[in-house]
């Protein structure tokens, strides 16, 4: 068994303040860790796919975090990290889309190809992997969603906020 962090934040700009009170207050954006570098998270921002650091949030002014710890089976791991290096690999062919985020936030079902916002990458990479059974589709997910879901996981460990 290995585990696995979704780390769960809420910076200081407008657009975060935005989506924050468009989808609910809590958490506006949401990364990705492995076991084998729990210090590198993985997922997409206004750039793109991104490899992101707890010091690079802490940089960022983040007001807010949670990190929510879960242990999956190898193999469900094993697929998760493939997930990750394919898109890592693939990263030029993949954009950032804040009116996919903002659709998803407004509750409004669309997707875009070869698109993705934060929370989406995340629950794209869970559902591919296997590693987590989704109650919806993964570019309808907004990070306050993994909480319960994670925690309802039958290897769920630990919530930590404020681990940033």
């Amino acid at each position: 068994m290995k585990q696995i962090s979704i780390l769960l934040t809420k910076y200081n700009d407008w657009t975060s303040t935005f989506v924050y009170y468009i989808a609910g207050r809590g958490y506006t954006h949401s990364s990705i860790s492995l076991e084998d570098d729990p210090d590198t998270f993985y997922s997409f921002n206004y750039r793109g796919f991104a490899i992101e650091t707890v010091e690079k949030h802490r940089r960022r002014g983040v007001l807010n975090s949670c990190s929510v710890t879960i242990e999956i089976s190898d193999e469900e791991y094993d697929l998760l990290r493939l997930c990750i290096y394919d898109f890592m690999e693939k990263k030029d062919t993949y954009k950032y889309t804040r009116l996919g985020a903002l659709c998803c936030a407004l509750r409004i079902p669309i997707r875009f190809q070869n698109a993705y916002f934060c929370s989406h990458f995340v629950a794209e990479v869970l559902e591919q992997s296997g590693a987590v059974r989704l109650d919806k589709k993964p570019w309808r997910h907004i990070p306050n969603n993994f909480i319960q879901l994670l925690e309802e996981h039958d290897g769920f460990i630990e919530t930590r906020i404020n681990p940033v």
